[in-house]
């Protein structure tokens, strides 16, 4: 049997059924490394005035040994597909063919993107595998396919593919983030391109400030694809509202409404719910989010009823009281722990699906020190008094521990409880003694300190207000941390900021305001209030003139050096470096201000 004529003229035959796809096939690979192309047309035309593109097509026959298989795997030449990459792009197709003479056709639209994933780690293979998805059995879908690639191959041209780390700095930068839909057929409406997006393949890109897209994402056929539209309906069960908002949408292309994160019904095309339905759940998303998506499915074991605004309304059933207790302990426990994180006053919601035993236990000690218990530490020796920080999973806890009396047990309280004051009284050598009061002790936080996700900016900010205007402009030189001074605190400050990969701007306005505060004569502190606007925006030009005045009028070369980086002179801030001692150059590169070097 002569699978390579039957599989190929079987492709040819029914790409001919489709209006607007015209094939220019060679028999038998007669065409070096390309079997021919595909021309494609509007729709009811084949006059060449009107022919939108032609698709480069390798076309296969093989003998089907895999009956009703939805994946084809099909060995191509390592040389052929370099060939494709470099000239925009290839549709495989492979006939598959059994004995008894039956034929599934399978495709693969390979575009640039594709083709670098896969030519990624060739080595010294002269083969690399691909896998064919089973042609749909409908027109449209297959001309679909052809114009999808004729846009997506345009938008490729460059045929530069993105990483993803590069795709996040182009967005932090300004760039976009896009994806084109190529429907089946014209949309009557959003919810119908909508359910097409959840239908098809398609690719993300990033789309630069001069409208050039580079592509460096896919979301593949037959993965789980969600859209949705977030709709104002409260969401009532017998009464009581337990959502401002729901969501209709589609998944695959069934519709749904999405209620909270745990719960989707099925509704019609026609967009009625089914009446009646005995649903599954999955309790995802944050901690906030499962209480409430918790508390709902526990109403909804006391009362099937369920209102979803004025206009709809439906029975759900949920009859499984093992389930329901279950869920009842699922649900106390999460409370217990948002009380716990509120009483330590964590505002960022707490991601649960990955904690680990280690923030199991920290939890726990969390819900401890909430009730009142105290807790142990393995460490000998600790401080009666001391600060740390205690993670669990996606969120830091800055907390204050307190020794009990005549215990090894000490009280946690979240660290930002109050303004922190304490006298500091300094000895000198010579027998005399310095008293600061109010001395703040959040002037010891270093970077990851004000990453923490109790953080209170105005707490930290009055409790600074409160000393005295000499004290805030101290330096103190202590054993383990010299130069303790509220100027260092703000380069800390600044350093938590550019540490963060999503940008908090609370943190550099928090850090901005204390500059103001500490804002004086000294160069120092002009210099520190700049490098925080220049993060913000750019520098004005009454700002460049005090810049280029105090350029001018010191003769200290690390003030000159600063605010050449603070004036974009690179050349003169490397030359200026490089003129100074290796104990002076640290006080510019091991400090915030040297990021704007680059």
């Amino acid at each position: 049997m002569d699978y390579e004529l039957l599989g190929t003229t079987a492709v040819k035959r029914r790409i001919a059924l489709c209006d607007g796809l015209l094939s220019y096939i060679s028999e038998r690979d007669k065409e070096p490394i390309w079997d021919g192309h595909i021309y494609v047309y509007p729709k009811g035309s084949s006059r060449n005035i009107e022919l939108i593109d032609r698709v480069p097509v390798q076309i296969k026959g093989r003998k089907n040994t895999k009956e009703n298989a939805v994946i084809f795997k099909l060995k191509a030449k390592v040389s052929h597909l370099k060939h494709f990459s470099n000239s925009g792009g290839v549709i495989y197709f492979v006939g598959a063919v059994t004995d008894a003479g039956d034929t599934t056709i399978y495709y693969n639209s390979l575009l640039p993107y594709d083709l670098h994933k896969i030519l990624l780690k060739v080595e010294k293979q002269k083969t690399k595998t691909i896998e064919l998805s089973v042609l749909p059995d409908d027109n449209n879908a297959i001309k679909q396919i052809f114009m999808a690639f004729i846009n997506d191959r345009r938008r490729q041209a460059t045929q530069i593919v993105w990483t993803m780390e590069q795709a996040r700095e182009a967005v932090r930068g300004g760039a976009s983030i896009t994806f084109h839909i190529q429907p089946k057929e014209p949309c009557a409406d959003h919810s119908d391109l909508m359910k097409e997006a959840t239908t098809q393949s398609f690719y993300f890109y990033i789309k630069t400030k001069y409208g050039v897209e580079f592509p460096f994402g896919k979301v593949e056929k037959g993965h789980s694809i969600i859209s949705r539209q977030l709709i104002d309906l409260p969401v009532l069960v017998n009464g009581v509202k337990y959502y401002d908002t729901v969501s209709h949408g589609y998944e695959n292309g069934q519709a749904f409404i999405f209620v909270g994160h745990a719960l989707k019904l099925p509704i019609s095309e026609k967009g009625e719910t089914v009446q009646k339905h005995t649903f599954e759940y999955t309790l995802t998303g944050t901690l906030t989010e499962r209480i409430v998506d918790s508390n709902f499915i526990l109403a909804l074991s006391n009362s099937s009823e369920v209102a979803i605004g004025d206009a709809i309304s439906f029975d759900l059933s949920l009859n499984n009281p093992t389930e329901t207790s279950d869920l009842r302990r699922m649900n106390e426990d999460f409370i217990r722990i948002k009380a716990a994180l509120d009483y330590f006053g964590v505002s960022t919601d707490l991601e649960i699906s990955k904690l680990t035993d280690s923030d199991y236990r920290n939890i726990n000690d969390l819900i401890r020190a909430s009730n009142g218990n105290t807790v142990s530490f393995v460490e000998k020796d600790l401080p009666s008094v001391f600060f740390f920080n205690m993670s669990v999973g996606n969120i830091c806890v800055r907390i204050l521990a307190k020794r009990e009396r005549n215990s090894e047990e000490y009280i946690l309280h979240n660290a930002f409880r109050d303004e922190a004051h304490v006298r500091f009284e300094l000895v000198y050598t010579d027998g005399d003694r310095l008293s600061i009061e109010p001395w703040s002790l959040f002037i010891h936080m270093k970077a990851d300190d004000f990453l923490c996700s109790n953080m209170d900016y105005d707490i930290v900010f009055r409790s600074l207000s409160a000393m005295k205007p000499s004290d805030r402009s101290r330096i103190i030189d202590l054993p383990e941390s010299p130069n303790t001074s509220v100027n260092n605190m703000l380069l800390e400050v600044i350093s938590a900021y550019d540490s963060q990969k999503i940008k908090d701007e609370r943190l550099l306005q928090f850090a901005e305001s204390i500059a103001e505060m500490i804002m004086s004569e000294e160069p120092i502190t002009v210099i520190n209030k700049m490098q925080i606007v220049k993060r913000r925006r750019s520098l004005t030009n009454d700002e460049i003139a005090t810049l280029v005045n105090l350029r001018n009028s010191s003769e200290v070369d690390i003030i000159k050096c600063a605010t050449a980086i603070l004036l974009d002179d690179v050349e003169e801030a490397k030359k200026l470096l490089e003129s100074l001692s290796d104990e002076k150059r640290k006080a510019i590169t091991d400090y915030p201000i040297y990021k704007l070097m680059n």
